[in-house]
């Protein structure tokens, strides 16, 4: 009798375990902050980009809080530094996975992306890299997008501007230790032949180098029209300066990496005239008012100017758009894992940085109109010669 009475209670507490599970997930998603990590670069080489990523997406965090946040629930930001490693990238992500978090944002690097990228979808956490290689999102998979532009967008608007200056000889220095500089350098490489471009010399270099003498020497020698720079971080600094000292008379280009006062001020008087591709919210003081984002970009960079004492750089736009997406998905198809992941899916916004839309099968977004190329003038982006008002006026449509 008693080991029937037993048997019987345990399936009871079975049956209620069961069913506490069952409703447990939900209810503990539907009160309460929600909970999101932001696994970021704060100290080594690419400090300057995670630093930029972690300030626009607070930002954002703030806004949406003080306006009582998603359906009355608060984002509960967890921001954590992965020491420019990606090693440390992975031990951190765990970390915020198992501090609750429901959704991830960052790195900016891609080498770091490319080593999350299977774990978030092993993991099922919706991951928003911040990282520009085409592999992170290229093929696609279902736990990770892309707001900065991809570094094909970026090759393809480094080689139609070389095109556009009638000039037809390259020379390409690029980081082999760095996901985004060799994916970047690949996509240029595969563009030049349909320009009309011949690449006559192709250098290369790993991130702790400081010394760059020996590639400069063959650079030189080659006589190119422009100079094309693929790294992140430390390097376009001491490139641009030792670059300058050379005085070849051949201009110096940078990717979307080096938009950012983080880049110009060190460089200092030797990054003037220097080429840097960027996006519209980097050249946002020079939209015109016909632009239809101009006034989101302002909204954006004004309160972010004003708290930084800087204009946005590019990664603060890339950040605010992470930033941006993920609220957008939560507030539309509700805060957990698999209703963000749907929510980014469906993704069709109109942001600072143009329209994005994403589907099931393309995670990234940028438009490729919202890509342009610019030159540093007085310290400051301006838009490159051949920019022309109505490719501004156009911008992110």
């Amino acid at each position: 009798m008693r080991f029937h009475l037993l048997s019987a209670l345990i399936g009871v507490l079975t049956l209620l375990a069961t069913a506490c599970s069952a409703l447990g997930s939900p209810q503990a998603q539907s009160t309460g902050p929600i909970k999101i990590g932001m696994v970021t670069s704060l100290t080594g080489n690419y400090a300057p980009l995670g630093t930029n990523d972690k300030l626009a997406a607070q930002q954002i965090v703030d806004s949406v809080n003080a306006d009582n946040g998603v359906s009355g629930r608060k984002i509960d930001l967890e921001i954590v530094d992965d020491g420019s490693d990606p090693n440390q990238s992975v031990i951190q992500f765990n970390k915020v996975i198992g501090d609750g978090a429901v959704a991830v944002l960052g790195p900016p690097q891609s080498t770091a992306d490319l080593a999350l990228k299977p774990l978030a979808n092993e993991k099922k956490i919706p991951t928003i890299s911040l990282g520009a290689a085409d592999e992170q999102v290229v093929p696609v998979t279902p736990y990770m997008w892309m707001t900065a532009p991809l570094s094909s967008q970026v090759a393809n608007v480094c080689v139609n501007f070389i095109k556009s200056q009638s000039k037809t000889k390259l020379a390409m220095l690029y980081d082999t230790k760095n996901a985004y500089a060799v994916s970047g350098h690949d996509s240029t490489n595969k563009a030049l032949g349909a320009a009309g471009i011949q690449l006559v010399d192709d250098e290369t270099f790993e991130t702790s180098q400081t010394n760059f003498a020996p590639q400069f020497a063959k650079i030189a020698d080659a006589h190119p029209d422009f100079l094309l720079v693929w790294a992140t971080g430390a390097p376009p600094v001491v490139i641009t300066k030792a670059w300058a000292d050379m005085n070849t008379g051949t201009p110096l280009m940078m990717t979307a990496a080096e938009a950012s006062t983080l880049y110009v001020q060190p460089s200092g008087a030797a990054a003037e005239g220097v080429f840097v591709q960027a996006s519209m919210g980097v050249l946002g003081q020079s939209l015109p008012s016909s632009n239809k984002y101009k006034k989101l970009v302002d909204d954006f960079a004004g309160p972010f100017q004003q708290a930084n004492n800087y204009y946005p750089p590019q990664f603060a736009w890339d950040g605010m758009i992470a930033a941006t997406l993920l609220v957008d998905a939560i507030k539309r198809k509700g805060a957990s894992s698999d209703q963000i992941r749907d929510g980014l899916d469906s993704v069709d916004l109109e942001t600072p940085q143009g329209r994005y839309a994403f589907t099931p099968q393309k995670h990234n977004g940028m438009p490729d109109s919202a890509n342009l190329m610019s030159v540093i003038k007085g310290g400051q982006f301006t838009p490159a010669p051949g920019v022309t008002q109505d490719q501004l006026a156009a911008a992110g449509s």
